[in-house]
């Protein structure tokens, strides 16, 4: 009989469209020549295990389009036997089992338990010789493999035995391996093996081609002419590069064009948000076919003009497989944390150019986990731009040239400072007055409670003078923070980057991070200095107005600041402020901004986080071996994060409650996230009364009261507490 692989595919045909993708995929991604060997055995092997009367029954099952097909034997783990004995055969008796650990585990992680207490495979026997007689021509090797036909794999994985290594069974032999010829092992077989299932005749669709002429026709088009440091960047040959230019300066055309010919691209940034808009900006500019996008909702992005994105675009975005792929840093930490896909990823990663943005952005337990993973792992080439590049973070970060943008854009001078003794609801009515006046202005505070209340207070006061003003633009009062369901934020996010004259939007720290908007004003609540400066670069953002743009900070911050930002560094920050001029260069902001560092950097508590998240990272990596990570494990879950701060956890409004489960009748669950809105964990403990966790939806649900212009309304509020004596109010 002819052995299948597939419903209209044959093994042979099937096992012949792997090997050559995987080869091209070997040559591109330059591997070296003795994995690349490894690599076509897995590649030969891997669905070996498909020659069982059970497997075969399922295909035929599938073939008559059967609502119940019956269960089949795991391939993966009858191939494994076959390609172990091969590989021994081939590399010699103590070389390591890349090839047949890749094709144990190539559709499940490697895990202690894995197929463990299974039968022997049912072999077909025959037709088992006949395929194998096609690709191995010597009696004496078709010999050997016969007895292992009687051998049960499972077993066998999960006996006891003393091997050399010290391990206890061969299992544990296989998570001893070296992790990164495992993982280049893996990721190839899996790519090679989901492109020929996809029907793709070739590896294309992983590789950029003609990247730079792509982005060379972006800028013309655009009439973009370059800065004097976006030159040099073309004329550094370098495989690490700290880029340092001010806001709104053109630092991604700068990393992109460093980026260069590069066949593959993976841009890091801190947030959804920013990854999302990032994500259509280098759609317009390489086409859409080639760009993928990994956060925790990316699934939504894709989907977000189809009903349902095809299985490739989900998956090859999620382990990114796209030749340009925008995700958030926790994505590429989770990988190196041994999360689920971490071979793809990693293995990918490895011969990736990775830029990162924003640097700025990232608390000291998270910085350690980058210099951890980038010490274990690093990329081909890697590249940070920000403009706030402290040399204390460059340092710990690593040696790398650096190329810092010309003296005329430093010594721009686009925003003039007024230190004011006031709050922000003092200065609410004042910034309404210059809404009215038919200026943009840009209200930034520091939780989103406040941020609520004052959208509030706006809301009536320019109501009022709509009625009272009549020689006034009537204000639109705009609000936007993390507390909205997803879908609301996204409609948010995407209408505040045009803002109409007389708008005012109040916001919080989300505005703060590569959200390409430009205001006339800004009024921004007392915080660290290099917080203040990326909320300075979202007004007069590319110096367009014809004098500085005003930048009142309310130094009667609210006291819950103290909680997210401690109050030294908040006086540490006023007093740098001070000593700055009215009108402070982009120079003099980086300078003042790189002093804070320095001080924070030093203090006891920064490194201790910091030290703490390397350790996290190289802890995990030691345990896991070639393991993916057990999160049924409560310390190892305690580890798989890449933000020490408050934990956060995605809760339902219990008025769209009906809408999830209409979803859920669809078959459209995983359009769930769209109406869930991110909570800190501790009030799911200290507010229980107030959610409840239905198991057909896994997500817990919420009685808050749920607006879509307020947001989610934080318990205390509902209970009329006053936000000034509340501390822990966030």
């Amino acid at each position: 009989m002819e052995l299948l692989a597939k419903p209209d595919e044959t093994l042979t045909d099937h096992t012949k469209r792997v090997l050559k993708i995987a080869q091209e995929i070997g040559k591109r991604l330059r591997i070296p020549e003795t994995l690349r060997e490894r690599i076509k055995l897995a590649c030969l092997m891997h669905d070996v295990g498909k020659a069982t009367r059970s497997f075969q029954k399922r295909i035929c099952e599938a073939q008559q389009l059967s609502e119940r097909p019956s269960t089949a034997y795991p391939h993966a783990l009858a191939s494994f036997l076959l390609t172990f004995a091969l590989e021994r055969k081939q590399f010699g008796q103590s070389s390591a089992p890349l090839a047949a650990a890749a094709v144990l585990s190539h559709h499940s992680p490697l895990h202690p338990t894995l197929y463990q207490g299974l039968k022997s495979p049912d072999w077909i026997r025959d037709a088992l010789q006949q395929w194998l007689e096609r690709w191995f021509p010597s009696p004496d090797i078709i010999a050997q493999l016969q007895p292992l036909l009687d051998r049960n794999p499972s077993e066998w994985l999960h006996q006891e035995f003393n091997y050399p290594d010290g391990s206890r069974t061969l299992m544990e032999q296989l998570q001893r391996l070296p992790v990164q010829d495992f993982s280049t092992v893996k990721a190839v077989l899996c790519l090679a093996d989901w492109l020929t299932s996809g029907g793709h005749p070739s590896a294309d669709m992983l590789f950029l081609n003609g990247g730079a002429q792509l982005l060379q026709r972006h800028l013309r088009r655009k009439r973009f002419s370059l800065y004097s440091y976006q030159q040099r960047v073309l004329e550094v040959d370098t495989p690490r590069l700290y880029l340092h230019a001010p806001t709104g300066s053109g630092k991604t055309e700068a990393l992109l064009l460093w980026a260069g010919e590069t066949e593959r691209i993976l841009y890091l940034l801190p947030t959804q948000a920013t990854v999302n808009a990032m994500y259509k900006r280098l759609q317009r500019i390489y086409g859409e076919a080639v760009v993928g996008i990994a956060h925790s909702h990316a699934l939504l992005e894709i989907a977000r003009d189809i009903e349902e994105p095809p299985l490739d675009a989900r998956l090859f975005s999620h382990v990114f497989a796209k030749p340009i792929t925008i995700a958030t840093l926790d994505q590429y930490l989770l990988a190196h944390l041994h999360g689920r896909h971490w071979e793809i990823r990693r293995a990918l990663c490895r011969n990736a150019t990775v830029l990162m943005d924003e640097i700025h952005a990232y608390e000291p337990y998270t910085l350690g986990l980058l210099q951890a993973a980038l010490e274990s792992d690093p990329p081909a080439r890697f590249a940070v731009a920000s403009a706030t590049l402290p040399s204390p973070l460059r340092q710990t970060l690593g040696e790398a040239s650096l190329i810092t943008a010309e003296n005329p854009l430093w010594h721009q001078q686009r925003h003039r400072l007024c230190l004011e003794d006031q709050s922000p609801s003092d200065a609410l009515q004042e910034a309404l007055h210059h809404a009215a006046r038919g200026e943009t202005v840009l209200f930034v505070v520091n939780i989103v409670p406040l941020a609520q209340q004052l959208y509030q207070q706006a809301q009536a006061i320019a109501q009022q003078m709509r009625v009272g003003e009549i020689n006034f633009v009537a204000p639109t009062v705009k609000l936007l923070h993390s507390r909205f369901i997803y879908r609301d934020r996204r409609q948010k996010e995407q209408t505040i980057s045009t803002p109409s004259t007389g708008t005012l939007l109040i916001t919080t720290q989300v505005v703060e991070v590569s959200l390409d908007i430009s205001y006339q004003r800004l009024y921004t609540e007392l915080a660290p200095l290099d917080a203040l400066v990326q909320r300075m670069g979202r007004v007069n953002r590319k110096g367009e107005q014809t004098r500085p743009a005003p930048v009142h900070i309310l130094c009667r911050y609210d006291g819950r600041s103290e909680y997210l930002y401690g109050a030294n560094t908040l006086q540490q920050t006023l007093q740098l402020l001070q000593a700055l001029p009215e009108t402070p260069t982009n120079q003099d902001l980086s300078e003042a901004t790189d002093q804070l560092y320095r001080s924070i950097w030093q203090s006891d508590e920064f490194q201790r986080e910091r030290q703490q998240g390397y350790e996290t990272l190289k802890a995990v990596q030691r345990i896991c071996g070639c393991y993916t990570i057990d999160l049924a494990d409560e310390q190892m879950r305690q580890r798989f994060a890449t933000r020490k701060g408050e934990v956060q956890i995605e809760v339902l409004p219990q008025m769209f409650q009906q809408e999830a489960y209409r979803l859920r009748e669809q078959k459209s669950l995983w359009r769930l996230p769209e109406l869930l809105v991110p909570v800190p964990y501790w009030w799911l403990i200290r507010f229980a009364e107030r959610f409840e966790v239905p198991r057909d939806l896994g997500v817990p649900i919420t009685s808050l009261p749920y607006d879509s212009e307020i947001g989610l309304a934080h318990p205390l509020q509902e209970e009329g507490q006053p936000a000034d004596v509340l501390m822990e109010w966030i």
